[in-house]
């Protein structure tokens, strides 16, 4: 079986962004390099560690824990020493009049190790690469997106749609994610066999759940409002989350429309289609899909698709807008993502002897990506 991270080192990636540096800016630009942290734990440890408010810095991006990555941020004021922890150096490089923001992000470069390959499965890479370079891929989202549904029991985005605001907590506090600490499995196994004890789950609650234990404690049914004592960055993650699953299973429909032979590839959330040439050129108005919110107006090919979409959910657009839960700054964003990625800077080196694995060989992917687009999605396209 083909093998990826298998050390950070092996997955690496790095931001291009521009960043409008000055000599007596507001805002110190820090430049993080990280393996086994992602980047939110980053910003929440280190602002613990100096006692002041995470809402002090700024991001461009979210990067995966399993890479070694460079990504830069924003700090508001003066951050004068560079931090050194068990596997992520911050280091401040300027100053600006602006925090970092995802507008400023111009891509992503990627150098990907592929391990453990027959000769004939880097052939095959090879080949595939050569159709990708004509035709594309599909630009779905792939597993790093629904870290908050790989429990198996959905997404707290849907229940909160559902106003089902019980089943939401429950899916927050009672299943562990693959990401869990010991900690954290431990208190939600006690979570899900004491549910309603609010009292008994705050004791043993990490840091994250305690402002939702605390309310309930107070108000044990009042479960709408509980949520409103999430983070709200990670509230809009969940959001972000169920928006992605709804882009990926309307692009599915489309690729099954527009190409002949498809291929079947299951992840955690259902199944990716995947294309080796579409037998009709997606049209110009068909290679934007909306990143869906209340306010989405659905036309066309792809507006139908997403009505398929929503009803297979059971949910309307309307339902989106989660006018009860009535939270500022927490809400389903729209925008236009494209269907079809292509890498730029494409490279796949030719095959040589593994260094971990025996009588293997490996080869390397590189290539560089606009905001958003999952090199992984590459990888699993080029072992079809």
């Amino acid at each position: 079986m083909v093998k990826i991270k298998v050390k950070p080192e092996d997955f690496i990636v790095e931001e291009q962004i521009d960043i409008p540096f000055s000599d007596r800016g507001s805002h110190t630009i820090l430049k993080l390099k990280k393996r086994y942290w992602n980047t939110l734990d980053v910003i929440d440890f280190v602002a613990r560690k100096m006692n002041v408010s995470k809402n002090l810095f700024a991001r461009a991006g979210l990067k995966d824990r399993y890479s070694l990555s460079t990504q830069y941020l924003s700090f508001k004021g003066n951050f004068k020493r560079a931090i050194e922890e068990d596997n992520f150096t911050l280091t401040p490089i300027g100053q600006s009049n602006k925090a970092v923001k995802p507008g400023m992000l111009r891509g992503n470069s990627f150098r990907i190790t592929l391990r453990n390959l027959t000769k004939g499965e880097a052939e095959r890479i090879r080949l595939n690469a050569d159709e990708v370079r004509e035709h594309g891929f599909p630009n779905y989202f792939d597993e790093q997106r629904f870290g908050s549904a790989r429990h198996g029991q959905g997404f707290i985005a849907k229940k909160m749609v559902l106003e089902h605001y019980q089943g939401a907590l429950k899916l927050l506090t009672c299943y562990a994610y693959k990401e869990d600490n010991a900690q954290e499995k431990k208190f939600k196994e006690y979570c899900l066999s004491h549910w309603r004890d609010w009292q008994g789950c705050l004791k043993i609650a990490p840091i994250f759940y305690r402002p939702v234990l605390r309310y309930l404690s107070a108000h044990p049914k009042d479960f709408k409002n509980a949520l409103k004592k999430i983070d709200r960055e990670f509230l809009n993650l969940y959001l972000l989350a169920y928006q992605s699953y709804i882009f990926n299973e309307t692009l599915a429909r489309m690729v099954k429309q527009y190409s002949a032979e498809n291929v079947i590839l299951k992840y955690s959330m259902g199944e990716f289609t995947f294309f080796r040439k579409l037998q009709v050129p997606l049209k110009a108005v068909d290679r934007l899909i909306p990143m869906v919110n209340e306010k989405t107006k659905l036309a066309g090919a792809v507006g139908k698709h997403i009505e398929k979409t929503l009803a297979k959910e059971g949910i309307t657009l309307k339902q989106m807008a989660l006018q009860k839960m009535r939270l500022r700054g927490v809400r389903f964003k729209y925008f236009l993502r494209d269907a079809i990625a292509f890498p730029d800077e494409f490279a796949v080196s030719k095959p040589a002897p593994d260094d971990i694995y025996t009588g293997k060989h490996k080869c390397v992917v590189k290539c560089v990506f606009l905001p958003g687009t999952y090199a992984t999605v590459l990888i699993k396209r080029l072992l079809l």
